[in-house]
């Protein structure tokens, strides 16, 4: 009668911990090719839809959004019109600083 020896293959923790290695590094490629090619489309849309031309207005000691919006909005509301100057600048409150250049609305 032959006996038969089994042996069981067994990991070392050296071998386990080589292995997490190699896969996460996998991962961590995948995740920036995958972030630096989305940037690339999304810098490529916004190059491309940032072709709107809007007028400019230097803003002088005294400028307020009101008075803009006297001046330029037109047939439009007023606060409408300041709401989207504001957003357009990306103002984050109502305070102009003489010397800043604000892009109008388009009415």
């Amino acid at each position: 009668m032959s006996s038969q020896i089994t042996r069981v293959a067994t990991v070392s923790q050296a071998t386990y911990r080589r292995r997490r290695m190699v896969v996460a590094l996998f991962l961590a490629t995948a995740v920036t090719l995958s972030a630096s090619l989305f940037s690339g489309l999304s810098a490529q849309a916004t190059s491309e839809s940032s072709t709107a031309k809007f007028d400019y207005v230097t803003v002088t000691a005294g400028t307020t959004l009101w008075g803009l919006a006297q001046i330029h909005a037109g047939d439009q509301e007023p606060r409408e019109w300041i709401a989207e100057l504001v957003s357009l600048n990306a103002l984050q409150d109502a305070t102009l600083q003489p010397g800043q250049q604000l892009a109008l609305p388009t009415n």
